[in-house]
């Protein structure tokens, strides 16, 4: 074994620790995933609001919300484009992170698409009408995870193009036809919906109620979790560890 996989296993292996009473669990998310994490969530519930009250303000609820909560509809405005500035930052701060995985750990991204999600997405499909008697064996993402991400990818994408045309609409019209601004403000309205439904009726329901996976806040899942959920992880993570204690001893 060379010096890089005995790096790679070693970083695998600490990811066993233990907890106060001396229960062993596997960390999933460190602090960068963790606040990279909140900071999403902190922009995208402030930007689901300020901009689903600036669609709705036909609506007398809305129109409460814009004037008694938020103070005006310039206030709204601010508020919708400061958390627009944070999101953007954190998307680049994590393709930042992305190439580093790629240019320094020389890693593969967990996220990248492979011929096995197909497969595991049918295994997945039998198994919950009944016809398979096993879960397919999930590595570090499932297919049902990495689907989610890059809809957020393409969301965010969008989201941001379409919202700096409408940002500066003066400025794009002098570089792109006129029609670009009803077009970009009707995109960047129902694309907001449908990541708010989307949020709302998958990803909460599939991962805090259906699953009650709280990793992402957390950092850690226990054994039975990470055997249950990520299997091929699980096994990769053991065997680091336990070939990293027989190198040390």
């Amino acid at each position: 074994m060379n010096f890089r996989q005995i790096i790679k296993a070693q970083r695998l292996a600490n990811r066993v620790k233990f907890l106060d009473d001396g229960t062993r669990v596997i960390i999933r998310f460190n602090f960068t995933d963790r606040l990279e994490h909140l900071l999403l969530i902190i922009s995208f519930i402030t930007l689901a609001i300020t901009g689903m009250v600036q669609r709705y303000s036909d609506l007398t609820f809305a129109t409460w919300i814009i004037n008694q909560v938020f103070g005006g509809i310039d206030t709204v405005r601010v508020i919708h484009h400061v958390a627009a500035l944070v999101m953007a930052v954190e998307t680049i701060f994590h393709f930042w992170r992305i190439l580093m995985v790629i240019f320094v750990n020389r890693e593969i991204g967990h996220m990248l698409p492979t011929t096995n999600d197909l497969k595991d997405t049918l295994h997945m499909i039998r198994f919950n009408l009944g016809l398979a008697n096993e879960r397919p064996k999930f590595d570090r993402f499932s297919a049902e995870e990495k689907v989610e991400y890059w809809a957020l990818i393409w969301g965010t994408l969008v989201m941001g193009i379409t919202g700096i045309i409408q940002w500066f609409p003066i400025e794009m019209t002098k570089i792109l036809p006129g029609w670009i601004i009803p077009v970009s403000r009707a995109v960047h309205s129902w694309e907001a919906v449908l990541a708010v439904l989307a949020i709302l009726l998958w990803h909460m329901y599939h991962t805090v109620i259906k699953e009650q996976n709280l990793s992402i806040f957390k950092g850690y899942m226990s054994e039975e979790e990470m055997e249950h959920n990520h299997p091929l992880e699980y096994e990769r993570i053991i065997e680091a560890y336990e070939w990293m204690r027989d190198l040390q001893n």
